[in-house]
């Protein structure tokens, strides 16, 4: 009897759920990996959730791994790089985000500047 009051307990509770919080991974970039572009004016990348601007950033290299010298900008969703001229060639964008749930994700992606 206990057994079945119990249940039925347990059966007349509201679960408790806690928030599905997904990790601020990247979802799009423009350029787009691998991609052949004209000498784009700005780089954005878009995550999966806001992000922390204290904790969250990315970094832009040329082919020799050389960090190219960018303005940046975290807010909301995405993050964004202002390269004044990109010259033609391979370069590759190195990145860090944390969302509210607090974990580091990290990735990079390359792309190439054609004439």
């Amino acid at each position: 009897m206990k057994k079945i009051i119990l249940l039925m307990l347990l059966a007349a509770t509201p679960a408790v759920t806690m928030p599905a919080w997904a990790h601020a991974k990247l979802i799009s970039s423009d350029p787009a990996a691998n991609a052949k572009v004209k000498p784009p004016k700005l780089i954005k990348l878009t995550f999966a959730e806001n992000l922390e601007p204290a904790f969250s950033g990315a970094e832009l290299t040329d082919a020799a791994g050389k960090s190219v010298p960018v303005s940046k900008s975290v807010g909301g969703t995405t993050i964004t790089l202002l390269p004044l001229t990109l010259k033609p060639g391979a370069y590759a964008v190195s990145w860090h985000s944390v969302g509210r749930d607090t974990h580091r994700m990290t990735g990079s992606f390359r792309f190439k500047v054609t004439n």
